[in-house]
């Protein structure tokens, strides 16, 4: 008989035991939802840049500087493009949040408007920005939903991600999980 016996997570590397934990919070299917509709509107042609020019990390480290607890985090290149975190783990029930990275003259050519002016009409929103990008953050809040899915964020996060990918290869590729992966691959 060649029945394959499955392995002890002690055994497995370290971003495969964080999978098969992640599995189990209750943030995993909107994660891997959220996942999905970043990757499909972001990356170019994810299949064959997998791992090499962009990677998924699954509950990647923090250094306990923020109270939010992160699930997931995409990178390209040398950046951290989008995140999804928990954002008060002690909290019940849990909510989640997130955040995109894209470069300010892409947003503003979409938006046909200034990141200041952006910020001030979506003040469920947090705009952070650092030089040539802004990193735009979500809560779970219906309000704040509505005001993410308002903002043109998905042609500017996807110009970014293509000029980084352009670039060279992600740095993150060693941590890259091709279990939470496949989620935004998916058809």
């Amino acid at each position: 008989m060649n029945a394959r016996t499955p392995l002890s997570p002690a055994g497995l590397p370290l971003r495969d035991t964080r999978y098969r934990t992640f599995e189990q919070y209750p943030e995993f299917a909107a994660a891997t939802a959220w996942l999905r509709d970043y990757v499909r509107a972001a990356v170019p042609n994810p299949r064959m840049s997998e791992r090499e020019y962009w990677s998924v990390v699954c509950l990647p480290p923090h250094d306990g500087s923020i109270e939010a607890e992160p699930l997931v985090s995409v990178h390209v290149g040398a950046i951290e493009a989008a995140g999804l975190y928990v954002e008060d783990p002690a909290a019940q029930p849990r909510r989640i949040g997130g955040r995109v990275t894209v470069a300010v003259d892409d947003l503003e050519a979409a938006a046909g408007t200034s990141v200041d002016v952006l910020a001030a009409a979506h003040s469920d929103l947090r705009f952070r920005p650092d030089g040539p990008v802004v990193s735009i953050g979500w809560s779970d809040g219906p309000a704040s939903r509505a005001q993410f899915a308002a903002v043109p964020w998905e042609p500017a996060a996807a110009a970014l991600v293509g000029r980084v990918m352009r670039n060279g290869k992600c740095r993150w590729s060693a941590h890259h999980c091709a279990q939470l992966a496949r989620f935004a691959l998916a058809d």
